[in-house]
């Protein structure tokens, strides 16, 4: 049995300076920061603290800002124009979004909802080139960016490719707390149970199998700190015996071998999992069946809830008036 011995190394406290500035010896600043001149005027760097924004970073910073701008001017319309009354009803602000496909006929009745959409999409994207650039500029695998591309599909699914699909923005998700918390619970309610989606399944099995995973990380970690494993930035360069303790005393406990690199592999497939398996499986509602409790029954994936006719399981829930909902949502007009 081969036996690894590590190789004589400095102190783990001492870290070494940033290679990639040198003008920067403590290796707080990663890179050359980008800056333009207008914002530069406005005395406003795009090195914010420790955080590299740059030309990417800098307008998908904006973007947020401009649709965060637009969501509270609209929460003003909704309350008024009441500072009081949005803080006191800031959980019912509802941005809804508009009927059918195509641009909103006004604020109200939907605009509000596509702007800040558009410059939340638009924010995003602008950041995901911000990872793309830095990851260029560094020779970096691309692991960062797929991960935030397949959040930035999930999200696609949710608000754009699904409503595409079934032919109107209405069935996306409002903007607002109260509001997403409603549609996550009428989407699954509307589509015949999501939890027989077996996508939404697959998903399942990978967020708790995330959990699962990141807990065991953690308790391997601080068990063995003693040994110096939780310096991971010196076991990077220099495996030592914090991490041998590590490995062993996983493999002693889980009674399988992992490795400071495969612990961190299996942790990034099964968290980019749980999107990508939710985005297909919120893609396929309404395109594969109008209701996942028949897909399940007729697929032997579970049993039939007792002798309901089929009529009766294919009957879809109608949605609620908008005046029965109005109480929920209500928020008292300004001075009242």
């Amino acid at each position: 049995m081969a036996t690894f011995i590590p190789a004589a190394h400095e102190p783990l406290e001492d870290a070494e300076p940033s290679h990639l500035d040198v003008a920067d010896p403590l290796g707080i600043r990663v890179g050359k920061a980008t800056r333009w001149e207008f914002l530069r005027n406005l005395k406003v760097d795009t090195q914010v603290g420790t955080i590299w924004l740059g030309t990417w970073g800098a307008a998908s910073t904006a973007f947020f800002l401009a649709g965060l701008l637009v969501f509270f001017l609209a929460g003003m319309d909704q309350t008024g124009g009441s500072l009081f009354l949005l803080i006191k009803y800031f959980g019912n602000i509802n941005l809804a979004p508009p009927d059918g496909l195509g641009l909103a006929r006004s604020l109200r009745g939907g605009g509000y909802w596509q702007i800040v959409l558009g410059f939340w999409a638009l924010s995003t994207i602008f950041w995901a080139g911000r990872c793309i650039e830095r990851l260029i500029r560094h020779k970096w695998r691309p692991f960062l960016v797929f991960a935030w591309l397949s959040a930035i599909f999930l999200t696609a699914c949710i608000w754009v490719f699904h409503p595409l699909l079934v032919g109107t923005w209405s069935d996306a998700p409002a903007l607002g707390l109260n509001s997403d918390l409603q549609w996550a619970q009428n989407f699954s309610v509307l589509w015949g149970n999501l939890y027989y989606n077996p996508w939404h399944q697959l998903a399942i099995f990978f967020l708790f199998g995330s959990a699962m995973l990141w807990g065991m990380h953690g308790a391997t970690i601080l068990a063995t700190s003693s040994e110096g494993s939780h310096h991971e930035d010196a076991e990077i360069k220099n495996m030592t015996s914090g991490s041998q303790k590590a490995i062993l005393f996983w493999r002693w406990t889980m009674g399988f071998n992992a490795f400071p690199k495969s612990i961190h592999d299996w942790l990034w497939w099964f968290a980019v999992g749980v999107v990508l398996a939710s985005g297909i499986g919120i893609l396929s509602t309404g395109v594969v069946t109008n209701n996942w409790y028949a897909w399940a029954v007729d697929h032997g994936t579970v049993a039939q809830y007792g002798p309901m006719t089929r009529s009766a399981i294919n009957q879809r829930p109608r949605p609620m008036p908008p005046e029965l909902l109005a109480p929920s949502g209500y928020m008292p007009a300004a001075g009242k």
